[in-house]
């Protein structure tokens, strides 16, 4: 889905910084302040923005503006810049598949430049081109403090848009400042559709609170969502969902359920009028175990199932620090989920986790650093650099003796 990832005044990114990702898994590793959720803060700024609540309640009102956001290394910045480019693979308009990661002909890159206004304010600079297969790219968006050229269709029966400037006596509608254009803008161009569509397939889990008053322990109504919302709160119907739609799914995760606990028999659910209770059965137990006696493990452990064995988990998912209370034994069969959900998803990883890191390759690994200006850097290793090694090793070793980078020492 995302190619590459630029981001420049950001956070903790200061100098623009390009980061080349892979299809599949993405594991963020480094120390704390290091950058790794500021990283995912820009995928989720990305769809928040475009498909979520809207940029100005994440960007002014969450994060509190310009100033709480900009990087500051060196003096304040007069802007933010951030760019996405997408692979063909989920830009699927054109009508064929390409395979070839590396092949850009048909990339598409999304540019939101973000210019201070005042002492809270803000306006855009955005962009998007695509190079459809050809040499030149052709530009969809191009706008600058909500004047520019849109690609608009404003003839329903026309074959193709037309690249008008804006505001235009045509346009029978106005865009808000506040907001992005391609979150306005009509889906009457295959990119706006293929593209929007694709964003609102992010899923970005930051923490689940499994506090005993947390929502997920909660009672819950069988509601329309596809895949687990960002706060857990409707684990109760996606299990009932997959339990009556993916059948295979949800006794993988009854399997994996009593891989950890030899004593677990099933999943079973209690209906109180319009919501239902998410219980488990276990061996010589009179009652079964209701959601709000779960311990913070295993109810943890059964969100993460709940995403990676969700046939509609969304064609990208970003997760912050998965081994966040989990036995070992569990954190072992979370690796090899994440590695079951990367064959169709991919997926952002953030982890301090040795154990979690053993399962993957080097290739696998984004690890943040802070340079000498204190601004985040991104580096990755290969199986290159240890060709000299005689022995095996594992990645997760490897990053607490200190050699690929990522550690105090």
């Amino acid at each position: 889905m995302l190619k590459r990832v630029t981001l420049e005044n950001f956070f903790s990114f200061g100098a623009s910084t390009t980061i080349a990702l892979n299809p599949d898994v993405n594991i963020l590793v480094g120390i704390n302040g290091s950058g790794k959720s500021n990283f995912l803060k820009a995928i989720r700024l990305l769809h928040e923005a475009v498909a979520g609540q809207g940029f100005e309640k994440t960007f002014l009102q969450e994060w509190g503006g310009f100033a709480n956001v900009a990087n500051v290394c060196g003096g304040k910045k007069d802007y933010i810049k951030l760019s996405y480019v997408f692979s063909f693979n989920v830009l699927e308009y054109q009508g064929e598949k390409e395979e070839d990661w590396t092949n850009d002909r048909y990339d598409s890159t999304y540019e939101i430049k973000i210019h201070r206004l005042g002492a809270t304010g803000y306006y855009f600079e955005e962009r998007l081109i695509s190079k459809n297969g050809a040499l030149a790219p052709s530009e969809f968006i191009a706008m600058h403090n909500n004047k520019g050229k849109l690609l608009l269709l404003l003839d329903a029966e026309a074959e193709s848009g037309e690249l008008i400037d804006y505001p235009n006596e045509k346009i029978p509608y106005s865009f808000s400042g506040s907001e992005l254009i391609l979150r306005q803008i009509d889906r009457n161009i295959n990119l706006y559709t293929a593209l929007k569509d694709a964003i609102e397939k992010l899923s970005i889990y930051d923490y689940f609170s499994t506090a005993s008053n947390s929502v997920i322990r909660q009672p819950s109504i069988f509601g329309t969502e596809e895949k687990l919302l960002p706060t857990g709160e409707n684990l109760n119907s996606i299990i009932q969902k997959l339990k009556n739609n993916h059948s295979l799914e949800y006794e993988k995760i009854e399997k994996l359920l009593g891989d950890i606990n030899p004593n677990f028999k099933d999943i079973t659910f209690n209906l109180f009028g319009s919501k239902s209770y998410l219980l488990l059965r276990e061996k010589n137990l009179a009652n079964a175990i209701s959601i709000e006696h779960l311990s913070d493990g295993t109810l943890r452990y059964l969100l993460f199932l709940a995403i990676f064995y969700n046939p509609n988990r969304g064609k990208a998912i970003c997760i912050d620090e998965p081994e966040t209370g989990l036995h070992p034994d569990m954190i072992n069969t979370v690796s090899d989920s994440i590695k079951h959900a990367s064959k169709d998803t991919q997926l952002f990883i953030a982890t301090h986790s040795p154990l979690l890191l053993n399962a993957f390759d080097l290739e696998d690994i984004l690890i943040f650093e802070k340079d000498e200006k204190n601004q985040t850097k991104v580096l990755r290793k290969t199986e290159e650099d240890f060709a000299e090694w005689n022995d095996d090793y594992l990645v997760g070793q490897l990053w607490l003796n200190g050699q690929i980078g990522g550690k105090r020492w």
